[in-house]
This record gives structure tokens, sequence and C-alpha cells, in this order.
């Protein structure tokens, strides 16, 4: 793997990977669970929290090990070949759906914006994953400056918006309870959007491999990206309770084009639209890339056929990359990857689990391990983050038992690959 990224990339793929669609539907989806203004900031701080807390305790594995494939290395260091697979067999299938997802949704915003592609949506989706796919085929450069640009153009735009919807007048502030009818269903929901709203503050981990000082970037881009992506939701919801009557937001499909048709019009509801195409092409990008490595990272240690380890002079394990395109792309054409949409924040939360029970476990049986960043306040927030997820999984299972189910089934698939792949290896 080329050694070509820095801050700048770690940043625009833990921002623009993570906002770019968590800026569009999530505060909408959060309102209509919750049932109140109050009630949707305590869960996007809550959230944020969360997300700061998970990216303090994986930073110091980030600097420590800094490999490609994300959360597989740390699972395997601390707890052997199998759990890593089962980590990255979840990590790779949750990759691939959200990549069908966010294209699919991109392809609703494009067809607003250009009325005769109304129908052929999953033409388009197709298109943006292979039109992407081209970028990063042709190597890491051009694939970094993409989402280098994207995340820069949706951050300028929302910071146009944002400071513009405080210029309309106040809307109605209406108050119910905290929580809509006080129901663990509600929370459960109200976290489950945050939740993916808020996933991708990992991201920099993927590429510790390829950065040109992993022990300073990956710690800065996760927290320092963290950090944007909590101020910018924050100053969001803000902005829309301040603008939109509390019932508009819980039903508006792009609350801030909603907020933009006010400032500017009709041009500005089709400017958000065309934002909404550059974030979700961000998305898409920063988890095509991903899904690349983890890949590659089971190619190269013998779990999976080795041509996958391949690497193109231009930095693209090109292999992995086809495999995990045309995966992404029969999601999208057999509209599976909707069916699966429920379950993707389970798998999120499982690995987040993992990983944080990968630093308390290599804290003891491995304490000369070089540690260029050490958490803050271990090990009291990096339980804190544990037992946040244990508690969301378990009110999941509560809730959803049909999507737990689903989910450990998806995961429980790794354990014939791996058997096969460790049989051929004995012989």
């Amino acid at each position: 793997m080329l050694r070509l990224l820095g801050v700048g990339f770690g940043l625009a793929v833990v921002v623009g990977g993570t906002t770019g669609t968590g800026v569009l539907r999530s505060p909408r989806e959060v309102a209509a669970a919750v049932g109140s203004p109050q009630g949707v900031l305590l869960v996007w701080l809550a959230g944020g929290l969360y997300a700061l807390l998970g990216a303090n305790a994986i930073a110091e594995l980030g600097a420590m090990l800094p490999q490609a494939g994300g959360w597989y290395g740390y699972a395997r260091r601390a707890f052997g070949e199998f759990v890593g697979v089962v980590v990255a067999w979840g990590d790779w299938v949750s990759s691939c759906v959200t990549g069908a997802l966010v294209a699919l949704m991109l392809s609703t915003y494009v067809a607003l914006l250009f009325p005769p592609l109304a129908g052929h949506e999953r033409m388009v989706a197709l298109a943006a994953v292979a039109g992407l796919g081209l970028v990063q085929w042709r190597g890491l450069r051009d694939a970094s400056r993409a989402q280098e640009l994207t995340a820069l153009l949706v951050a300028g735009a929302l910071l146009v918006v944002l400071a513009g919807s405080w210029w309309l007048p106040a809307a109605p502030f209406t108050s119910t309870s905290t929580l809509a009818g006080g129901s663990l269903g509600s929370l459960v929901l109200a976290f489950q959007a945050a939740i993916f709203a808020y996933d991708g503050w990992y991201a920099a981990i993927y590429f510790a491999e390829e950065d040109q000082d992993p022990a300073r970037t990956v710690p800065r881009s996760m927290l320092g990206g963290v950090g944007l992506v909590i101020l910018t939701y924050a100053l969001l919801n803000a902005a829309l309770l301040h603008a939109l009557p509390f019932a508009e937001l819980t039903t508006a499909e792009l609350p801030l084009a909603e907020v933009a048709d006010r400032l500017l019009g009709g041009w500005g509801r089709r400017a958000m639209l065309a934002v909404a195409v550059l974030g979700h092409l961000g998305v898409l990008n920063s988890v095509l890339l991903m899904a690349t490595r983890v890949l590659f990272a089971l190619g190269r240690d013998g779990l999976l056929p080795r041509p996958l380890a391949r690497v193109h002079a231009a930095g693209t394990p090109r292999p992995a990359l086809l495999t995990a395109l045309l995966v992404t792309a029969a999601l999208v054409v057999t509209g599976t990857a909707e069916q699966l949409l429920a379950v993707t924040s389970i798998l999120f939360v499982s690995y987040y689990a993992v990983g944080f029970g990968a630093l308390l476990w290599l804290r003891r049986t491995a304490p000369a391990l070089p540690r260029p960043y050490r958490t803050w306040g271990y090990p009291l927030t990096t339980w804190l983050a544990l037992l946040g997820s244990a508690a969301f999984l378990a009110g999941n299972a509560v809730t959803e038992p049909g999507n737990t189910l689903l989910a450990a089934g998806l995961v429980a698939g790794s354990y014939p690959v791996w058997r096969l792949v460790r049989r051929r290896s004995t012989r």
C-alpha cells in the first residue's frame, strides 16, 4: 500500500463520510421517533458523546496497529483469527449494504433534479457505483482527492444554509414529552437513526497503513473529525428547530431543502438537492474504499483468495475493489439492500463493541505494545462506550428480535467460510 494520505484526507473521510447522509434524512427520523424538540437535542448529544468516547478508544488501536482492514485487525490481534473473520465479515457486509443504500438514495435526489430520470433510479445508482469505482481504479491519489473535494463542497453549502436559516422568522416552539410515549421502542428507533447518522466516525482506521504518519494522523483525524461532526449536527438541529415548525420537521423528506426553499425559493431547493447528491457521492466513495481495504487485509492474511491482496502501482487493490463493486451493484439491482437496512445499525454497534473489548484486553495482555496515543480517561471512558453498545444491542434484541436474528445469521455466515479457508490452509 502507498503511503500518500494525511490529516486532510482523514478529516474528509470522517466528516464527509459521516455527515454526507446524516444531515439530510436523519433529523426527520430522530424527530419523528422522539416526539419533542427537547428530546431531539438530547438524542443527538447522546449520540455525539457515544461517538466521541468511541473515537477516543479506537484512536489508540489505530495508532498502535496501523494496518489496513479496520476493525478486523484489532479483533484478530486481541481475540484470535476466528473472531477477526467474524468482525471482518460483518463489517464488509454492512459496508456493501450501506453503499447500495446510499447509491439508491442518491438516485432519488438525482431524479428530483432531473425529472426525465424518474423511474430509472436503479440505473442511476449503478452508474454512481461504477463511476466512483472507476475513480478508485485509477489510484489512491484520485480517490482521496474525490473524497476531499466532495467533503469541502458539502461543508461550504451547509455553512451557507445554516447561517441563512437564522434570517428566517422563528417557528412556533412546541413541546410534548421528552420521548414519544416514553416507550423503549421509540428510544431504540431514535438511537438507531442517530447511530446511523454518526456512523463513519472511525473511518480513518481503514487507511492507517496508507497514512504518511499514522501515529499522528489517525488520532487527529478521528477526534478532530468527530468534534466537527458533533458541532455540525448541533448547529443543524438548532437551525432546523428555529426555522421549521416541529410537525413539519417530523414529516419533511429533506428538512434542509425546506429551509433552503424558504430562503431562496425553488432555486434553493434545487441547490440542496445538488448538495444531497454530492454528500451521498462522498459517503459512497468512502464506503467503497473501506470495503476494499477489508477484503485486501483478509486476502493478505490468507483468509480469502490471495489475489485480493494484489495492489496496483497507483495504490489500489484492484481485485478487492472489483469484488466490492460487484456485490454492491448486486444489492442495488436485487433490492435486498433495502431489506437489510434495519440490521446495519446492529452490525455497526456489534463491531464497535468488539473494538472496545479489544482495547481493554490488549491493555492487559500486551502492555509493551507502543502506544503513540493513549485513551484519555481509561478505563472508565472505554467501559462507558462498551456498556452503551451493550445497552443498545439489548434494546434491539427486545424491540426488534427479527432484525437481531437476521444480523446474527449474516454474521454466522462467516463460520463456514472460515472453516473452508482453514481446511485449505491446513492442506
